[in-house]
This record gives structure tokens, sequence and C-alpha cells, in this order.
């Protein structure tokens, strides 16, 4: 298979798995968000049992209605900065934690209003927790036990009994709540006793939805949970009424409650760690790095062994050459030296003169040299010097030492051509 071939091929599956996946993601999104197992009324579901016909409505009318999905430790004191003036929780499947329920009371204290449909009064926990420690308890029940657990609104209204579940009811309403005096309503249940609570909307003989109040604010108090449901509201005014109680009171900013539900909103690392950080148990780790910390910068304490400063580098031309001389001495390698004396000044003529020179030219080059002024001696005893070389002739100790010192002095006077070689070298020196 060619390379060609197999991108075609390659090409061609990765399209028929993206034409897959638009199938299935779109068949997804026509489906209805449902809670067949809980059943819970919160406004992200759109099956009968859910409440999300209730938010858009309410949204329509009110375009600052939002759904919280932060503890209730989190919300804004009425007359503060985007604080909202009305809370909705309709059949809240978690229980109330004791911090949540302090700052709900002040907070309906400072003028909050809170609509609250429970079939059984809102359990509460009965030991305190942290503002995140809702996020690990298990979802509560609404059928659960009224003994094993007390209520929220048993500390506002203790006399208040609910009804059986029965089947979806529709009928007339009345009451101080209800617009234009009588609406259609549909509800499964409500309150036997209200123990002296007023009521504001009644069907039957039985009060639907009472009014508590708590300092500069209040709590409707709806027998039926249900009644905020879609399938609730396709069959009455339930919406309308429901839609009034809001508008009604404050300045119409709404809050759905979903972290009761169990919709928390997710924090992301750094929230998570300022809120631990917030706690006994945050200060805690807080004191232990900042004590390990100053250990450390008092003791001078080591994380590793000790190491030796890496020597300096060093780049010293007369040790270049006493360590070169030396290699050469040591292997007796008189030719080989003298090949890299005249190399040296093959390399130093060919670039005072812009020409390239090698061995085998530079006699010629020193026989011009000999007419110079300045280069006429030592170029004619490195010219006699090089010959000898050439012809494999040994060289002395001092002859060795004259050829190295007449190169020199020629490569010095071809840097230099205003110096005269032949004057002594303490001379030139001194110049």
């Amino acid at each position: 298979m060619t390379p060609q071939t197999t991108n075609r091929l390659t090409a061609a599956i990765a399209m028929g798995v993206f034409l897959v996946l638009s199938v299935l993601l779109a068949s997804f999104s026509s489906r209805q968000s449902s809670d067949a197992l809980l059943r819970r009324p919160s406004t992200f579901f759109t099956d009968p049992s859910g409440a999300r016909a209730l938010f858009l409505v309410m949204k329509q009318f009110l375009p600052a209605t939002e759904q919280w999905r932060r503890p209730f430790q989190y919300l804004p004191i009425p007359g503060s900065a985007d604080a909202a003036s009305t809370l909705i929780s309709a059949g809240p499947a978690r229980p109330l934690s004791g911090s949540a329920v302090d700052h709900l009371d002040r907070w309906l204290a400072s003028g909050g209003q809170l609509i609250l449909l429970t079939a059984n009064g809102w359990p509460m926990r009965l030991r305190m927790s942290s503002n995140d420690a809702d996020l690990m308890e298990p979802p509560a029940q609404n059928d659960a036990e009224p003994d094993a657990m007390p209520m929220f609104l048993s500390r506002y209204a203790p006399a208040l009994h609910w009804t059986k579940e029965e089947k979806l009811i529709t009928g007339r309403a009345a009451g101080p709540s209800i617009p234009n005096g009588e609406i259609t309503l549909a509800w499964r249940r409500g309150f036997t006793q209200t123990g002296g609570a007023k009521v504001v909307a009644s069907a039957g003989n039985a009060a639907v939805a009472v009014e508590i109040p708590v300092g500069q604010g209040r709590i409707i108090a709806v027998a039926d949970p249900t009644m905020a449901s879609n399938g609730a509201l396709r069959r009455s005014d339930n919406a309308v009424w429901l839609v009034s109680l809001a508008a009604g009171w404050g300045n119409g900013k709404i809050l759905f409650d979903e972290y009761h539900h169990g919709f928390g909103q997710k924090r992301g690392a750094w929230q998570l760690t300022r809120a631990f950080f917030a706690t006994p148990w945050g200060w805690c780790v807080l004191q232990v790095v900042a004590a390990g910390l100053l250990y450390v910068f008092v003791y001078r304490r080591r994380f590793g062994r000790i190491r030796e400063l890496p020597a300096p580098k060093r780049a010293s031309s007369l040790e270049l050459v006493e360590a070169r001389a030396g290699v050469l001495q040591v292997a007796a390698a008189q030719g080989l030296a003298a090949d890299l004396i005249v190399q040296h000044l093959s390399q130093n003529l060919g670039k005072a003169h812009s020409k390239t020179l090698d061995i085998g030219n530079l006699g010629e080059e020193l026989q011009n040299l000999s007419g110079r002024r300045g280069a006429n001696a030592p170029a004619a005893a490195l010219h006699a010097l090089f010959a000898k070389v050439r012809a494999g002739e040994r060289l002395s100790d001092p002859q060795f030492v004259e050829l190295g010192r007449a190169a020199g002095e020629i490569v010095h006077n071809v840097r230099n051509p205003s110096l005269d070689l032949r004057e002594p070298q303490g001379e030139r020196r001194s110049r």
C-alpha cells in the first residue's frame, strides 16, 4: 500500500467517524433532559417532573432570573451589590447545614423572600459543618421521616402539617396572593393545619400556601413541590401565580436553588485551596510551612550533598605554548615542530599578502622578503634552516631555536612593517 493510498484511507475513516459522532450528538440533543430516578423539580430537567418551563417563563418576565449553584453561605445579603430579593427552592433534595441555616436566617431578616415548595419542611442536619461540607453529603429524599431530622419550617411555624399526596387536582384557587381574585391551580397536597400562619392561597378546603414573616423578609411555604413542575404548568396557571409572587417582592432579581438538588457549581483548584486555607486546618498548614521555611533560613539547611565549585576555565597562551612544546619534546618530534612553525609562518604571510601560501612556495616568498629592509637577516637564516629541514637533516637545539626566532621576527615584521628587524630586540621594545 502506497503512502498516498494510506492517507486517503485515513481521511475517509476520520470523515466517517466525524459523521457518526455528529449524528449521535444531534440525536442526543433533541431528547428531553429527564430525571426518571429522583424526579427532582430542577430547572435543568424538561420532563414532567422538572421545572425548566417555570424557569424560562420567569426569565421571560424577570430577566434577572438565574440559577444558584453555590452554598447559601455565599448568598449576598439584601441591600448589598448584586443581591437577590427572592430565592425559590422547589423540593430540595439535600438537607440544610447548620451554617447555611444561620446565613439564611440573616438573609431573610434583612428583607429576602424565600418561596419554599416542600412536602416535609426541609430537613436540617444535626451537626454543624463547614461551607463545603454539603458537597460530600448524599442527597436526602423528600419523603424523609419527620422525626429523623429537625425541619427548617418548624423554626418559624411548628404547627404546619401536610395532607397525603393525591392525584393531580386542578381547580379554582383564592387568596391574597392570587392575581385577579381567582386563577386555576394544579396541586397534589395542601396543609391540614397552619398554626395561625397567614394563608395566601387556598384551594377547596385546604390551604396551598402560607406566609411566614421573618424580620423584614418572609417565607412563602407552598405545600406541594410539584406545583412548579412542567407537568403541572401545562394544566394550570401555576406559572402566573408563582411569577406574581416573585415579581411583587423586592428588586425583581430571582434565584432558583439548584445547589440542594445536587447541582453544585464546580470550582477550580485555586478556589478550593483558598477555601481550605480559610479553615482552621488551613491555618495550621500555613503555620507549619512558615515554621519550616524559618528553620531552613536560620540554620541554612542543605537539601543536597556538598559539591565543590567547578574550576574556572583559563586560556593562557603561554601555558598553551609550554604544553605543546612539552608534548613535542617528549615525542622528540623535531621535524613536526619545524613543520608547525613553518605552517604558522605561511598562514601569517598569506593573511598579510592576501594570498594562499604553503610549504611548497614558502621558499620563493622568503627570497622576496630577503630584499626588504629589516627582513634580510631573519629571512636568509630561516631559508637556510628550512632547506635543511626539507632535506631531512636534524637540527641542533641552537639551530632549532634560531628557526623559531627567525620565524617570529618575520611574523612580527609583517604585522608591524614600520619596525626595523635589524635593530636589537631591546631597542624595538623601548620604541
